[in-house]
């Protein structure tokens, strides 16, 4: 399988480790990526004015003749939005005028989407089981939309299959759509942090050993602001979160380093430690 890679702009910033495991894991499962060779923003969610974000998006869209991929759900929403609002004439129009090469169509996939796919049809290459592994899916706000992607909006449930095409065990996690809070980060950073309080207070209920997201602002929020949350309420969260494509590599034998799991904030050695003393005591 070869498609381009769009890796967005916090692969170079926050979300590394979002890039990195996902450039390993594709090498692993037998996925070649092509990098879009100047790729810039998306247009992300900041940007008001709805024919400069679509320009945007499309501006990236027309480098490349494959399906693309991106890992980043924010990437993934925006760049199908474009796609779709694109197919409107007037739209296209007055987009395809600012372009340097005229927008054809295009097929957007998400690095989740692509692994089950591969998955499904040979589950063979994963090499340590994740059974008895409870993971909490944590699908945030944007995968899903905008409507007519890879799955519901409202009832989605690729995140279990995902999950349980590894053989761990999908956790009953009543706010796994619950917005993460970091639209409104800087004017609300309270309100913010109450929000991901709440979601690893819901995961944790539901005995997560694991959070597991797309989004790298769901990452950042849930991953990041553990320590804060832990010294603001006077108790251990304690909880990693990984992005699917680090549970992923988990699962075919890949090191810590070549997932980029030394770069969370809250480490996810100890529950790797489980996941291989299980190993041994099957």
């Amino acid at each position: 399988m070869k498609l381009a890679y769009y890796p967005g702009c916090v692969s170079r910033s926050t979300g590394k480790e979002m890039d990195l495991s996902t450039r390993t894991v594709c090498a692993a499962l037998g996925i070649e990526l092509e990098e879009l060779p100047d790729w810039s923003c998306c247009g992300a969610t900041h940007v008001p004015n709805e024919f400069v974000s679509i320009g945007l998006a499309a501006r990236n869209i027309i480098q490349a003749d494959l399906p693309i991929m991106t890992a980043c759900s924010i990437c993934y929403s925006n760049l199908r939005n474009a796609v779709q609002r694109l197919e409107v004439p007037e739209v296209r129009s007055k987009v395809n005028a600012v372009l340097t090469k005229r927008y054809e169509g295009a097929q957007i996939r998400h690095v989740l989407d692509v692994i089950l796919e591969v998955l499904q049809k040979n589950d063979e290459r994963l090499v340590v089981p994740l059974k008895d592994l409870k993971v909490a899916p944590y699908y945030g706000c944007l995968l899903t939309r905008p409507v007519g992607g890879l799955d519901s909006p409202e009832f989605p449930t690729i995140m279990e299959k995902f999950i349980k095409t590894l053989k761990a065990e999908s956790v009953n996690f009543g706010l796994k759509t619950f917005c993460c809070g970091g639209p409104i980060f800087m004017p609300q950073e309270k309100a913010a942090a109450d929000i991901v309080y709440r979601i690893l207070k819901d995961a944790r209920k539901a005995d997560a050993e694991v959070v597991v997201t797309v989004c790298p602002l769901c990452h950042l929020m849930l991953d990041a602001r553990q320590k804060t949350l832990e010294a603001r309420h006077d108790e251990k969260i304690g909880i990693p979160v990984l992005y699917v494509t680090q549970l992923v590599g988990i699962a075919l034998g890949l090191g810590p380093e070549e997932l980029g799991l030394n770069m969370n904030s809250v480490s996810p050695m100890a529950m790797i430690e489980r996941i291989y003393e299980r190993m041994t005591e099957k």
